[in-house]
């Protein structure tokens, strides 16, 4: 038999009171009942159930698919839908929170017992494949760190120097709203977007703010050289175009294809800029940082030129209107 702890959320108290011992007679644990949203958010959080069985229509404002949205991103629990509405406004609405399933009443114990086991199997592969994702991100970072400290001990950055523009790319992404999943790409694109310069010699590295003629076209085709490298990766994100867009300007005026505007990617963009806020605020082998509002001066001199306004603005919010603390002061 089960053991698992179920939460029963039903505003009539003798559908609940025999579901209840339903549950228990199947071997489940009830952990906890509520009869209206709030107090079924309230209950969920406190008492961490394995699963939740959730009535649509409850007493107060928040109906049953509300609670059920609000519980299922804030605590990662299963809910399954019992309720005896079938039409199909219900149906689409409760679909929008991803259900572990949907049993209509009146049901019997045999459908109840199948609908919460197949449900708390789902979740559990779904808790693995997100564990392994967790896992493999992990690796790829790790890999990627391995690379961009190979990359720094050559010259001309300073120590740290991908972790810096990991955390600005970081930065400015969460304060345009970027999702989740675009963010953490363009934070692993940041430790590896200049890959090819381990080949690059080092008398130009050195001197890459003073290049001209046959260097400076070397020099220019390193994104390129990055891209063929890092599109032989099956990345699950573009990490490859961002590589290769990422000295791309937003008037066309970069290398090394001279495409512009949204043609670049959005994670290209912001990559951009945080390259250029480093770049300007860290110390190099050509030239000496400058304090950070001078940076943000000249980047905001060049907004709608070199850079995308939109992240431009973003920048400065963080650092003139947010207060943002750079990988210095330990915020990410």
């Amino acid at each position: 038999m089960s053991s698992e702890k179920i939460m029963v959320v039903e505003d009539e108290w003798v559908v609940a009171d025999q579901l209840c011992r339903d549950l228990k007679d199947l071997g489940y644990t009830v952990c906890s009942t509520a009869s209206t949203g709030d107090e079924a958010i309230r209950k969920a959080e406190a008492d961490s159930p394995d699963l939740i069985l959730m009535d649509i229509v409850l007493k107060g404002k928040m109906n049953g698919i509300e609670a059920a949205g609000r519980i299922a991103s804030q605590f990662n629990i299963p809910v399954i839908y019992l309720t005896a509405h079938t039409n199909q406004e219900y149906i689409e609405r409760a679909k929008q929170t991803n259900p572990f399933g949907y049993l209509v009443k009146p049901y019997n114990q045999k459908e109840l017992y199948a609908t919460i086991e197949m449900a708390l199997h789902k979740h559990r592969v779904d808790q693995e494949i997100k564990d392994y994702l967790d896992r493999l991100t992990r690796c790829y970072t790790g890999i990627m760190k391995a690379f961009s400290g190979a990359i720094e001990l050559r010259g001309p950055y300073a120590p740290g120097h991908h972790q810096r523009v990991a955390y600005f790319a970081h930065a400015i992404a969460k304060e345009m709203g970027l999702p989740d999943f675009s963010v953490e790409g363009l934070w692993l694109a940041a430790h590896v977007y200049d890959i090819s310069l381990v080949n690059m010699p080092v008398e130009i590295l050195l001197d890459a703010g003073q290049l001209t003629g046959h260097s400076l076209t070397l020099y220019r085709n390193y994104p390129q050289l990055s891209y063929d490298i890092l599109k032989e990766v099956n990345f699950l994100w573009p990490i490859a175009d961002i590589a290769l867009q990422h000295r791309e300007y937003y008037d066309g005026s970069g290398f090394p294809r001279g495409i512009k505007g949204a043609d670049i990617l959005i994670e290209a963009r912001i990559m951009a800029v945080a390259h250029a806020l480093e770049e300007l605020t860290s110390r190099r082998a050509y030239r000496n940082a400058v304090p950070l509002k001078q940076a943000l001066d000249e980047i905001k001199a060049h907004r709608g030129s070199l850079y995308d306004p939109d992240v431009v603005d973003a920048c400065l919010r963080l650092f003139r209107e947010k207060g943002y603390v750079s990988i210095e002061g330990g915020q990410k």
